[in-house]
């Protein structure tokens, strides 16, 4: 399989708007993306790229009328990928306790939580604000976590799963509607030495089926979390955490609002870069 890899340049750069073009380019089946000196490369498979898509997204659209943005595009193989991340991921460290490295990376001594992460086409590699944010929440909600049943939809690299694992989770089950992150996600969690984590295909529809969740994790986009939170709130179990990312501040009473009328209760939110990650409580 080929991939279309699609370089954005931003003049003057701002890290704001590569980050709110990349969620833009989320909501059109995009995620693989990285950043560079002056913009961000973003992913999707060759048969579904289409420039026209792109030019139809109203914010490239306003955006465009204030700073120059250019878009070159290359096909590259599926085989190649390894060697672009390679030479484009770097470890992070989150508030000095949690380190995102790949295999070829050396660890950090005494560090509290270490995730492996070959991040492949998968979305999740704790660079991007909404999954750091994700990450300290579910290191601040470890103590509700432990011997839980934990949730994580659109799982991608499988990150947010793993991370509920290592703090304690009981079980975990993570979705995903492509199969490419389904693939990603069981090589990570296989790396990261755990069996209690399974990994489904399909979307919110799948959570007919499913038992009830102590804690879900839902790191999507705004639009997607608005239409399935009430798939959600019916899995949830009572009394139950929901937390939520991959939207804006200004973004954060549309969430809280639908929230209420499923009688889920606003806890807090974390903010960076004016991403959020909000919590709610099912009493």
């Amino acid at each position: 399989m080929t991939y279309t890899e699609v370089t954005f340049t931003i003049e003057p750069y701002a890290e704001a708007i590569a980050d709110a073009l990349m969620a833009e380019l989320g909501t059109i089946g995009y995620d693989g993306f990285s950043y560079t000196e002056n913009g961000f490369t973003a992913y999707i498979s060759s048969n579904a790229y289409s420039r026209k898509a792109i030019a139809e997204i109203q914010l490239l659209q306003y955006f465009s009328e204030r700073f120059h943005i250019s878009i070159d595009t290359q096909e590259i193989e599926n085989q190649d990928w390894n060697k672009i991340w390679e030479e484009n991921f770097t470890p992070i460290v989150i508030d000095n306790r949690i380190q995102v490295r790949t295999g070829f990376h050396k660890p950090i001594p005494g560090i509290e939580h270490e995730i492996i992460i070959e991040p492949k086409m998968s979305f999740g590699t704790g660079h991007h604000a909404t999954t750091a944010l994700m990450l300290r929440t579910i290191l601040e909600l470890a103590p509700e976590i432990k011997g839980k049943r934990v949730l994580d939809m659109g799982c991608g690299t499988g990150i947010l799963s793993i991370m509920a694992a290592k703090t304690g989770a009981r079980e975990v089950t993570g979705i995903d509607i492509d199969e490419w992150a389904y693939n990603n996600a069981m090589e990570n969690i296989h790396n990261n030495h755990l069996n209690n984590i399974v990994i489904k295909i399909g979307d919110a529809g799948l959570l007919h089926t499913e038992q009830n969740y102590d804690i879900i994790l839902a790191n999507i986009n705004r639009n997607i979390l608005l239409n399935d939170m009430e798939h959600y709130a019916k899995k949830l179990q009572s009394p139950g955490h929901l937390i939520m990312s991959g939207f804006y501040l200004k973004d954060l009473p549309m969430i809280q609002e639908k929230a209420e009328t499923l009688r889920l209760d606003f806890i807090k939110y974390h903010e960076e870069n004016q991403w959020v990650a909000a919590s709610f409580h099912k009493k």
